[in-house]
């Protein structure tokens, strides 16, 4: 994490923060990937949101902020007291639930509507069982996973 350029969107954020009145502490890593930026404090909650959408617009503004100092498109990752990590558990729950209703009764099974980032979740979280295969359907806010047994 060398760098300046590295440590621009976790300032970004303590910036925001800040404004806010926030009682918060901001780190960040990286990986071959994306920055990492991680948020934890008091009232932190504010910065997630309904359902995440708070944490994903501060995400989306961050890496915005980053391309335009910068130059470079790299992708940030925004997380307020591992909000994602859990998320990503509870999807991936869901969606071997869903798998094994799906293998029980031999039928596909449609989840509920989910952002892209959640169905790629969902879809990551299966794609090594060999019983189901998930795809994709329905269009804009309906769009959601459908699990399908395997024709193996």
């Amino acid at each position: 994490m060398g760098s300046s350029r590295n440590t621009l969107p976790a300032e970004i954020v303590k910036g925001i923060v800040g404004h806010i009145g926030l009682n918060a502490r901001v780190t960040s890593w990286e990986d071959e990937k994306e920055i990492h930026v991680d948020v934890w404090g008091d009232d932190v909650a504010l910065l997630i949101g309904k359902g995440g959408k708070t944490l994903e617009a501060l995400q989306e503004l961050v890496s915005a902020m980053v391309a335009g100092k910068t130059g470079e498109r790299r992708r940030v990752q925004v997380d307020v007291e591992k909000y994602r990590e859990r998320k990503r558990r509870r999807l991936a729950e869901k969606g071997r639930e869903a798998a094994e209703k799906c293998v029980r009764t031999g039928m596909p099974v449609s989840m509920e509507p989910m952002s892209s980032a959640e169905r790629k979740m969902v879809h990551d979280a299966l794609k090594d069982d060999g019983r189901v295969i998930t795809r994709s359907s329905g269009e804009g806010m309906e769009r959601h996973v459908v699990i399908y047994p395997s024709e193996e």
